[in-house]
């Protein structure tokens, strides 16, 4: 006789499916999310944005900063330098602030690897 519930073995039965079923690089790798506003803004000339970033999960908080760092650098070293401008590298969110063009748009499109997001960066008005 099996000991094991058969509302639990169901349940082992649809991860092991879930598991099997969809790729990993659909999971940790997907397209990044280009905000529509974005592709408006610079189709015409450039603009700045904040891309989010895509962290390795070490699970040391500690380590944080340090990878955020890392995937600041491999954005910046894989991005047509003379498409971007850094506006603010920051340290404790997954987050930069660039000045980009269409070309560097399109680069950063082929980075599921890096990038998680573009978004307008709307910048705080006083009041």
């Amino acid at each position: 006789m099996n000991c094991v519930p058969r509302c639990v073995r169901s349940a082992l039965l649809v991860g092991q499916i879930v598991c099997l079923t969809v790729p990993t690089t659909a999971i940790s790798e997907t397209a990044p999310l280009i905000a529509p506003e974005v592709r408006q803004l610079v189709g015409g000339s450039s603009a700045r944005v904040i891309v989010e970033l895509r962290l390795d999960q070490s699970g040391d908080p500690n380590q944080r900063p340090e990878a955020i760092a890392r995937a600041q650098d491999a954005l910046l070293l894989r991005l047509p330098h003379s498409h971007i401008s850094v506006a603010r590298r920051y340290t404790s969110v997954p987050l930069l602030a660039l000045e980009i063009d269409a070309t560097a748009l399109a680069a950063i499109e082929g980075m599921p690897d890096l990038v998680v997001s573009v978004k307008p960066d709307r910048r705080s008005q006083t009041q």
